[in-house]
């Protein structure tokens, strides 16, 4: 399929706000609201748009996620893919990825607290048990998302999305925040009509919470997952060990991270290296490139770069 740029236009829309009403979207690309809404069909009926995506503050709620990243041996891909598939029905589990490069699949889980991640985090090794050549696990300390401003070139407002910290106020929500929570979690882009059919309550009341949860921060955003091999995009993620606490040159690192039009995350760790951004790229020269500028720009603090390219995305939601 190809796409003109409309097509990009109306993906960095709803990748800044995947709930943008579509009168809205067709007057800012300069169609009409049945042409936007034919261009929205086809890339989703084109699963080129694969899920609208909810983003939750998760410290707000108490939760914490941690990632565990294992290079394997002596596993066959009909192995691999019945793991995968168990891992993919567990509810703690929110992102599994297969990788080229020093990992082979990264699992990112979330828990309400430790000795239950702990649980979890030996039932999923347990599924690889006999296979590990190595691992390695990272707690999340804070993560930022980006808008996908390299679509088309143009800049949009940059936002935070999930920040785990320690001074972070703990919220509570109710059963109807959290019902509709994992509605919007299965479908950003869910009308309030259809939550509130599926919840057997009135529209305001679905207004109501909706707002609530967005003025309280508990939602942060809404945004899209995207086909990478339908779009020939690359995705990278990098496993960055810093050498000593500059604090001006970490700044320094931390900003270019948020102003570079291909970085998606920027996400800060507890574990064996201390940052984990990563980069969506047309091109293998372009991620090339600014892997040569992150070195030249940031050699004083960065002592290592380890680069993963992720060759399949088979489970990716926020909450």
């Amino acid at each position: 399929m190809k796409l003109d740029h409309k097509d990009y236009k109306l993906l960095q829309l709803l990748d800044a706000n995947a709930r943008t009403p579509l009168s809205q979207i067709a007057k800012k690309i300069g169609v009409s609201p049945e042409v936007a809404h034919y261009r929205l069909k086809r890339l989703e009926e084109e699963q080129i748009i694969t899920q609208y995506q909810v983003i939750i503050n998760l410290s707000a709620l108490h939760i914490t996620q941690f990632k565990i990243c294992l290079a394997l041996e002596q596993l066959i891909s009909a192995q691999l893919e019945i793991i995968i598939k168990t891992l993919k029905e567990k509810s703690s589990i929110k992102w599994i990825v297969t990788c080229k490069g020093n990992w082979d699949i990264i699992i990112a889980i979330e828990s309400e607290d430790m000795i239950k991640g702990d649980v979890i985090k030996d039932e999923v090794l347990a599924l690889f048990q006999g296979h590990i050549r190595k691992k390695a696990i990272t707690i999340l300390i804070e993560a930022q998302t980006f808008n996908r401003d390299y679509l088309t070139g143009q800049k949009t407002v940059i936002h935070d999305t999930r920040s785990i910290t320690a001074n972070k106020q703990e919220i509570i929500i109710d059963d109807k925040d959290h019902q509709i929570i994992k509605l919007l979690a299965e479908n950003a882009r869910a009308s309030v009509v259809d939550i509130a059919k599926k919840l057997r309550i009135d529209s305001r009341v679905v207004i109501y919470h909706i707002r609530k949860l967005e003025k309280n921060k508990i939602i942060l955003g809404y945004k899209i997952a995207l086909n990478y091999a339908k779009l020939n995009i690359q995705f990278h993620k990098l496993f960055i060990e810093l050498n000593g606490t500059d604090t001006s040159q970490s700044k320094a690192l931390t900003n270019y991270l948020k102003i570079h039009p291909n970085c998606i995350h920027h996400v800060k760790v507890f574990g064996s290296w201390e940052l984990e951004p990563e980069f969506e790229t047309a091109t293998e020269q372009e991620f090339e490139n600014i892997l040569r500028e992150l070195k030249d720009k940031f050699t004083s603090i960065i002592k290592k770069i380890d680069v993963i390219t992720i060759a399949k995305e088979h489970k990716f939601v926020y909450f």
